[in-house]
């Protein structure tokens, strides 16, 4: 089930106070926050998404019509707050698009009910239907986090 994109106004600052929060192990096993500053406003963001880590890189994922992701391009310093700690972060946004083929699919695959925010169906087996990925990558994201030196 999607969630209606109006209810996210109250949803991202409840999220941002939980994960700020001593209780942030209710959702910070798979949700972080990305905090980050917009390159031309200088404003600073924070925004929570669902993440994947594997060998301290960190990976999310997200639909090019959204404005946050440009400006984590190209080495960006962001920080991290990963299961209630801060870390700062250089991140940069794949491009090859059979690189993004296999992120996402290995995103979808451990978190399938986020295939309908990527506009991909399901298979009765919870596999993605092929064209509906395929129609997708070219508007998918991956915003990949290495820690900075």
């Amino acid at each position: 089930m999607k969630i209606p994109e109006p209810l996210f106004v109250l949803i991202n600052p409840t999220m941002r106070i939980l994960l700020n929060s001593p209780l942030h192990f209710l959702m910070s096993r798979d949700v972080m926050l990305i905090k980050y500053r917009g390159r031309r406003s200088g404003k600073s963001y924070s925004i929570p998404v669902r993440y994947l880590e594997s060998d301290g890189i960190v990976k999310c994922f997200s639909d090019r019509s959204n404005g946050w992701w440009p400006n984590l391009q190209d080495g960006a310093e962001v920080t991290l707050r990963l299961r209630g700690k801060d870390r700062s972060y250089q991140t940069d946004v794949l491009s090859d698009t059979e690189e993004i083929r296999q992120e996402l699919v290995a995103y979808l695959s451990r978190f399938p009910a986020d295939a309908v925010y990527h506009d991909i169906g399901l298979n009765r087996d919870k596999t993605l239907v092929e064209e509906d990925l395929e129609r997708k990558l070219p508007d998918s994201i991956v915003v990949v986090a290495t820690p900075a030196n």
